[in-house]
């Protein structure tokens, strides 16, 4: 239910990683916008190619080089086509898996919100709730709220993540508390956390995501109904669309869920109780697609009035816009649904558009797999922008050059390079990028456009960027232009490979450094790719863009790199033990 957000680069429709302490005590970088902001202006300069719109074609790109399963089912010209592959552990080969049989099943995160969503949509169709019902009015007499602003947000408010309410209650230390939260929070707990939940402000505020939010709608569902989530999804949704393969608790079908990984290890299910509502589903990639196609079907379709209420605007969500919990990307005549999610082993994609009918489900067993950079490849066939160059006179470039804000969580780090506009988001390295006007860049692979925006006396005072549908304002910041951080190629190859830790209490950590564009990306056993930018002055030594986090690396006496070393609170060293990332 740690949603990825994948078309965009705002922080996750779901809960990005926070603070994971890898072994021996080392703390590894947070990930809340981080890893999402990754994504932006990215995807066609990664390891991935274009990617073909064949199920099995999407399948590997999804799956790219990680172990685990991926399963992808299409809609698309009034047909279902579908391909499973799956890759046995980390040298294993990458092979179809025949479509025959039951359904492999996936968890499938925070897509399970959109079944929330509907549910409430149905509920307000019917009479039976309303959308400017309050928490206080909704469980009056049965608990007492410490803070008068909880007690006056609305179902609106919680299902278009306006509530203010953070992504989990508590003060969480690191992603195993995140983890385990999700996992063991029964509706008692639940409900004590809402009486206690304080704020400084009164929804609705400005859209932040919240797991607990969506969380709070399934059991406020549950509340009203009388019975669980999981039998009001069973009954309403579930029967009536034929969808025999999405569950929350697996029974006799435990061994249809595929093995879930995290990068090159293991990864453990996330069974949930009072977090079910929002990420607790499993399903297979056929059963989503179905979803997806009676919420198009509207009013006239197998779920009524409610599917068309569902995908209405009612709230405006970072660059885009929010229905009942679904995404709303694109202008009216070429809208997009969409929502995605994140458990600690798997990955998930829905997508609908209208337009054509097209309906897409991609699931994978690998919470580091690169679905994020397929997906990217589909924006940005369904929202391409020009990819026509025009002379651009080079005293143009460095008055662009500058620090841009979304939001405190996302900036924009813009600089020239060899005559070309690079641009990167934290997280991210720098990729270049086309002139097609002035002050206007794109980068096609990514399905990107930014614009500048100038002010009073011509200079220049924030941007635009326009990717997947949705559309970011940045404002320019004060803080000087990035240096160019990019390290001649041979340089780069330097330092590519893989690096393994002595065993920290009893398990080794390994990593991996591989080179783009002449710029390091580095990841562990179980963390994602991170850039590393040089430090100025500094040989061999590299800065993450979390502060205080370091790397090291070491030489023998010929000048051959033989060992990394990670500072962060501590040391944690790792010889290298192969030259291929």
């Amino acid at each position: 239910m740690i949603a990825a957000d994948m078309c965009a680069a705002l922080p996750p429709p779901g809960m990005r990683r926070r603070q994971a302490e890898a072994p021996g005590g080392v703390r590894w970088m947070p990930r809340i916008a981080a890893a999402l902001a990754a994504l932006l202006l990215a995807a066609g300069a990664s390891a991935q190619p274009q990617a073909a719109l064949q199920p099995e074609a999407l399948a590997r790109a999804a799956l790219g080089a990680e172990p685990g399963w991926a399963g992808v089912a299409v809609w698309r010209d009034g047909q279902l086509s579908q391909a499973t592959v799956r890759r046995d552990g980390v040298d294993g080969r990458l092979e179809p898996v025949p479509v025959s049989g039951p359904a492999p099943l996936f968890e499938i995160g925070s897509v399970s919100k959109l079944f929330t969503g509907l549910l409430l949509a149905q509920a307000v169709e019917r009479g039976d709730l309303s959308l400017d019902d309050t928490m206080a009015h909704l469980l009056r007499g049965k608990i007492g709220f410490a803070s008068p602003q909880v007690a006056a947000i609305t179902l609106r408010q919680l299902v278009t993540h306006t509530s203010c309410l953070p992504r989990q209650f508590g003060r969480l230390r690191d992603m195993g508390a995140v983890a385990e939260q999700i996992r063991t929070t029964h509706r008692l707990q639940l409900m004590e956390a809402l009486a206690s939940q304080r704020l400084a402000q009164s929804a609705p505020c400005p859209a932040r995501y919240s797991n607990l939010g969506l969380a709070l709608v399934g059991e406020l569902l549950a509340e009203h109904y009388g019975q669980p989530w999981e039998r009001l999804v069973a009954e309403r949704i579930a029967g009536p669309l034929g969808l025999r393969d999405t569950l929350l608790q697996l029974g006799a079908n435990a061994d249809r869920l595929v093995p879930g990984w995290s990068g090159e290890s293991r990864g453990e299910p996330w069974p949930m109780v009072a977090f079910a509502g929002a990420g607790g589903l499993r399903a297979s990639a056929q059963d989503l697609v179905t979803f997806g196609r009676a919420l198009l079907a509207g009013r006239d379709g197998p779920l009524g009035p409610a599917a068309e209420r569902m995908l209405a605007p009612l709230a405006v969500y970072q660059g885009r816009e929010i229905g009942y919990a679904v995404f709303i990307h694109g202008p009216p005549q070429r809208r997009t649904y969409s929502h995605d999610g994140l458990t600690g082993a798997y990955r998930a994609l829905l997508v609908m558009a209208p337009d054509t009918g097209e309906v897409m489900a991609v699931l994978v067993s690998n919470a580091q797999a690169p679905l994020p950079e397929m997906a990217q490849t589909w924006w940005a066939r369904r929202y391409p922008v020009s990819d026509q160059a025009v002379a651009v006179e080079a005293a143009a470039l460095p008055p662009l050059a500058g620090v841009y804000e979304v939001h405190p969580e996302l900036r924009l780090f813009v600089t020239v390079v060899d005559g070309r506009l690079q641009v990167r988001a934290r997280g991210s390295v720098f990729r270049a990028y086309l002139p097609v006007a002035p002050d206007v860049f794109t980068r096609p692979a990514g399905g990107a456009r930014i614009a500048f925006e100038r002010g009073a006396g011509g200079a220049v005072a924030g941007l635009t960027l326009e990717q997947a549908g949705n559309r970011y304002r940045a404002a320019r910041t004060s803080d000087p232009a990035p240096r160019p951080e990019v390290l001649a190629q041979g340089r780069a190859q330097d330092y590519v490979g893989r690096y393994r830790s002595a065993a920290v209490d009893g398990v080794a950590i390994g990593f991996s450094v591989r080179s783009e564009a002449g710029q390091l990306l580095v990841r562990s056993s179980r963390f994602p790719w991170e850039p590393v930018l040089p430090l100025q002055g500094q040989a061999d030594r590299f800065r993450y863009d979390i502060p205080g986090a370091e790397l090291q690396f070491e030489r023998d006496a010929q000048g051959k790199v033989v060992a990394m070393v990670l500072h962060q609170r501590g040391e944690l060293r790792a010889n290298r033990v192969d030259a291929q990332p």
